[in-house]
């Protein structure tokens, strides 16, 4: 039977839209089984089981669906509005993802009519408006969202409609949202037949589902599917052919059941079944209780010949002849630009979407190829990936923004790949553990807004993906992205500076929003009270609150609270928050106005110190307008911010540098900023200064949490000067090189670890996961920023900050201290043991 069913798949794989099975993961909950065999349905008869000659099946019905019932994670804390606004922004997302499996196969066939010379010269200008025009036009989720209100939620008149609709149906029993899943993939398949492929009919998908009887999770998607041929698919025009395989008599149906036929009398016996079907219905109908026929027919493959195509089979289809015709129509043209034209190309497995260059790269694809560093890095990844390539190893992603405008922001970008880099190299080095690291440099896009293409793009180019890491910035997007990756894919996440409260699992609960999660930073909470503890004076001050309110960024958010609580437990006075909304991370609109009015404010009040909630390139417009503001009663002022401020440095100039530095004599304060980094490369060197020239410590032996961070910044440093070539000016003073090393260290760490208790050469995912809450103690991550001791949640418990101070009059960042989360440092022989309650 199954050598039958392997013929069958090869003989007709590329004349008919066909899947592959897939095997069933053996550790997942049967919901979660079933979902995984109809995605993995739903990408071998769509792009995976493409036709010759023919376009691929898109499933946009069934992505909307699937996201919104599984994949969506709501925030309990956000509003009814904000969550179906962050729904309806995925749904769209999703459905974007799957309409783009057109693309790549049209183009080869259309490309020589575009680029055709006379087409060019008769139909140039006109092209041209039509393609405006029709992009402007076009809405690639219209005809999705529609099916949701007109045929599967009649009477739905909006989209947010149905979206509350779907919420409403992600606690209903399983069984009904399978049903949902198995009817929207139905319709995807009913609506790609339609108009001239609708006389291309006998090309329709054929879903094969084997060993119905031992896999539950197939038999279910088989009853599903009779479910639905009975209920709301019923009047479709074209369905797929469903084969199911068991062993005889098993998983028979419950009523109906015929008896078997041999394979050479499908031709009458199906015709037969359903005239026995309209007979019967009439019967019922009448008030007889007669069961109806099963639309299942079992077929005898005793004597069955091997499954051939049937002679004169043609694999063009009616998209192929149609060609022709397109190629002296306009509107044809310009739908074929709008809708169906593949993404320019940016690189090596690099796409074009919207202005950016996104995807995933191995270093021979290159982001940013015009930043000085950048081309030299890349290529440095290539060649060690190409070094281990016929090696055992496992590939860790990194994922960041790779694209920006902003020369801080690329100065940002090149340190965090520097960082992920110099770690590779230091895994892959002849006496690191197994497994060696294969680095690849995920791009999600702008504030992470196209995350899920690069996620599917990264799941399906690398096999051996074992752990992702960056995440490095606290908005809705880099969750989204953090909750696929943890709750969806199943791989275990390495998460930098997202340093949002609501990134981190919850210590001492059953609660788990992102299983497999690890962080390397401290949330802005911890930072808050480590500065406090740091410099107690801060407490009693009288200070100020500037805060960024836009809807969307967690890290504004999750600052602002640490800053109001410590604002309110400190006992200081101050004057009230001022808050404003910011257009972007990157973006001022009408900040610097709302800027001059709280300057005038802040100096007619008491406060010398202003916490500042918001992201660093509005940070340099407040403080050049707390500086340029006129005001006698201040010679100086301190701001207080978070990590974010570690682009600080790279964003001001002499200009910047000047008015900070104020005229107090003219009634212009100087203004200094003050943040806790998540690293600095003079920490431990500083630390260890002071512990040698202590006389309450002089001659004793330095504790262990400095001796090995400072072992391991020497070893980043080594690891910089043994670069046999360029990897670009490596600037270790705003942390995030260190950070980024650090993190790749822990993925690198947590993989061997996991090899060791599974004895594979190249663990699992899974059991990656289950060993990374165990990196502490003797396991510790040995980070050249500092211990890394996770809790069982993940979390690093204590992990050191670094006091810095940004003075206008100095040329480079103060370093002040290390602070610490706990109130203290490590004793002398703490081990990096996590006590019972770390929270």
């Amino acid at each position: 039977m199954r050598q039958w069913l392997s013929q069958l798949l090869k003989q007709y794989r590329g004349i008919v839209p066909v899947n592959n099975p897939s095997g069933v993961d053996p550790d997942q909950d049967q919901e979660r089984q079933v979902l995984e065999q109809l995605q993995a349905i739903a990408e071998g008869c769509g792009y995976g089981g493409i036709v010759a000659h023919g376009l691929p099946v898109v499933f946009p019905r069934f992505a909307a669906a699937r996201t919104a019932l599984y994949d969506w994670q709501p925030t309990p804390e956000h509003s009814h509005a904000r969550r179906m606004g962050n729904l309806k922004g995925q749904i769209k997302e999703a459905i974007s993802q799957e309409r783009r499996h057109t693309m790549p196969e049209a183009r080869p066939r259309l490309d020589p009519l575009v680029q055709d010379p006379y087409v060019t010269q008769q139909l140039g200008g006109l092209l041209g408006l039509l393609l405006k025009v029709v992009n402007a036009l076009r809405l690639p989720h219209h005809r999705t969202v529609r099916w949701f209100r007109t045929k599967r939620f009649r009477g739905l008149r909006t989209f947010e409609a149905v979206c509350e609709e779907l919420d409403g149906r992600r606690t209903r029993p399983a069984h009904e949202k399978q049903r949902l899943l198995v009817e929207a993939l139905l319709a995807d398949v009913d609506a790609h037949y339609g108009v001239v492929r609708r006389l291309n009919r006998a090309r329709r998908p054929v879903i094969l589902l084997p060993d119905v009887d031992t896999v539950p999770a197939r038999r279910i998607i088989r009853d599903r599917v009779l479910e639905a041929y009975d209920g709301k698919a019923r009047d479709l025009r074209v369905q797929p052919v469903v084969i199911t395989t068991a062993r005889p008599g098993g998983a028979d149906p419950v009523v109906g059941k015929r008896p078997p036929v041999p394979a050479n009398g499908l031709a009458e016996e199906i015709p037969g079944r359903f005239r026995e079907r309209r007979v019967v219905a009439v019967w019922r109908a009448e008030g007889r209780n007669d069961p109806l026929p099963s639309r299942i027919v079992h077929v005898t493959l005793d004597d069955a010949p091997a499954p051939l195509p049937g002679p004169g089979l043609r694999l063009l289809g009616p998209v192929t002849a149609m060609v022709a015709a397109l190629a002296l129509l306009g509107t044809g043209l310009g739908a074929y630009f709008a809708f169906f034209r593949e993404p320019a190309s940016c690189g090596k497995g690099l796409e074009v979407h919207g202005g950016e260059c996104v995807g995933v790269s191995d270093g021979s694809g290159v982001f940013m190829p015009d930043v000085k560093g950048v081309p030299e890095l890349f290529a440095r990844i290539a060649e060690q990936n190409k070094a281990v390539a016929a090696r055992k190893h496992a590939t860790v992603a990194l994922l960041i923004p790779m694209q920006s405008t902003s020369p801080a922001v690329q100065r940002q970008i090149l340190s965090e790949v520097q960082g992920a880099y110099l770690a590779q190299v230091a895994a892959n080095g002849a006496d690191s553990v197994k497994p060696a690291i294969r680095l690849v440099l995920a791009n999600p896009g702008d504030g992470y807004g196209r995350w899920r293409g690069t996620l599917d793009q990264l799941t399906a180019q690398e096999p051996d993906l074992r752990v992702v890491v960056g995440f490095n910035l606290s908005l809705d997007k880099t969750k989204e992205a953090l909750t696929y990756v943890t709750n969806t894919l199943h791989l275990p996440a390495v998460a930098s500076v997202v340093t949002a409260d609501d990134f981190a699992n919850p210590e001492g609960t059953d609660t788990v929003p992102y299983p497999g999660l690890a962080r390397a930073v401290s949330t802005s909470r911890e930072q808050a009270r480590a500065l406090l503890t740091f410099d107690p004076e801060l407490a009693g001050s009288e200070t100020a609150l500037v805060a960024d309110d836009r809807p969307g960024d967690d890290y504004n958010r999750s600052l602002r609270d640490a800053f109001a609580e410590a604002r309110k437990n400190g006992g200081g006075g101050g004057v009230q928050d001022m808050r404003f909304e910011s257009p972007g991370v990157e973006e001022a609109g009408v900040t610097p106005n709302e800027f001059e009015d709280f300057a005038g404010n802040i100096c007619r009040s008491n406060a010398r110190v202003v916490y500042f909630a918001g992201r660093a390139f509005h940070l340099k417009l407040f403080v050049e307008k707390l500086a340029t503001t006129y005001c006698r009663e201040k010679a100086s002022y301190t701001v207080i911010t978070g990590s974010d401020a570690t682009t600080l440095d790279e964003r001001l100039d002499d200009r910047d540098r000047a008015l900070l530095r104020g005229d107090p004599g003219s009634g212009k304060p100087s203004v200094s900023i003050r943040y806790a980094a998540p690293a600095h490369p003079d920490a431990w060197s500083a630390e260890l200064g002071k512990w040698r020239s202590d006389p309450r410590t002089k001659g004793q032996d330095p504790p262990l949490y400095l001796r090995e961070a400072q072992d391991s910044m020497n070893a980043l440093r080594r690891g910089i000067a043994d670069q046999s070539g360029s990897i670009g000016p490596v600037n270790l003073d705003d942390g995030r090189t260190i950070v980024t090393y650090d993190v790749v260290l822990t993925a690198s760490r947590a993989l061997a670890r996991a090899v060791h208790t599974s004895g594979l050469e190249v663990p699992t995912a899974d059991r990656v996961v289950r060993d990374l809450g165990k990196l502490n103690s003797d396991l510790r991550v040995r980070g050249a920023g500092g211990w890394i001791c996770l809790t069982n949640a993940g979390n690093p418990y204590n992990k050191a900050l670094s006091v810095v101070r940004l003075d206008p009059g100095a040329r480079k960042l103060v370093f002040e201290g290390v602070a610490w989360p706990s109130g203290h440092a490590p004793g002398h022989d703490d081990n990096c043991v996590v006590p019972v309650h770390p929270g």
